[in-house]
């Protein structure tokens, strides 16, 4: 049973505890659940931001997702690997899963964050990254493994396509293309991010009717990788 905070109002404790069912994990102390949810610009009024929380649940996630590729596919190269962790990993995805646990819903901000905001996916990647966080302190790998696993890691042939679709796809979306005459697929460099050691890169890849999808990565090769991916995937629809 989680344990009451008085410095939770009733309220939030009661859309909290709702959220930790959606979450799969049922906190012991609510205040780490509460302090994930808590944006910077929450300091003035003396609450302590996620950024902490989001800094150990990066690392964790980095962690369990490439334990989890090691142990599943193991016949795939370490370059395979490394770039399917990085897909998982990277923003639309873990934006994605932010918003089907409805994890902005819950976020306080000041008025320091603009509305608009709020929904970015950047902001959407740190949510789940610090509620990970919360998790791995309030109950340790396992359940914060299981919270990987249920939220974020694909399923064990999704994976598979994953790394088959990543090896081919700026080669397959180029032949699509060709095929219904939908000229050269470009890539444009939209965002870089990070420290020069851990640098995260977002392309957009579009076509001449207009249609785009974005992908991020490790590194430029990657993001333009899964960008081609998700195009190719929004093109076959």
């Amino acid at each position: 049973m989680a344990r009451e905070n008085p410095a939770i109002e009733k309220a939030r404790s009661k859309s909290l505890r709702a959220l930790s069912e959606r979450l799969g994990y049922e906190f012991k102390d609510l205040a780490l659940l509460d302090r994930a949810l808590t944006h910077a610009s929450m300091g003035n009024e003396g609450k302590k931001s996620y950024e902490r929380l989001e800094f150990l649940g990066d690392a964790f996630l980095n962690f369990a997702v490439a334990d989890a590729l090691y142990r599943r596919e193991s016949e795939f190269a370490e370059g395979q690997l490394t770039e399917t962790r990085a897909r998982i990993v990277s923003r639309q995805p873990l934006a994605q899963a932010a918003r089907t646990l409805d994890l902005q819903v819950h976020l306080e901000s000041g008025k320091g964050l603009r509305d608009g905001e709020r929904c970015s996916a950047r902001i959407l990647c740190d949510l789940v990254e610090s509620v990970l966080g919360a998790i791995l302190l309030d109950g340790g790998v396992t359940p914060a493994r299981a919270f990987v696993r249920r939220h974020i890691l694909p399923k064990s042939d999704q994976s598979e396509e994953i790394v088959a679709t990543e090896k081919d796809a700026k080669t397959g979306l180029l032949h699509y293309c060709q095929h219904h005459k939908l000229g050269q697929p470009r890539y444009e460099l939209v965002e870089t991010t990070g420290l020069q050691h851990e640098q995260e890169f977002v392309v957009r890849a579009h076509v001449l009717d207009g249609r785009e999808a974005t992908g991020s990565g490790r590194t430029k090769r990657a993001a333009e990788k899964a960008a081609a991916a998700y195009l190719l995937t929004e093109l076959r629809k």
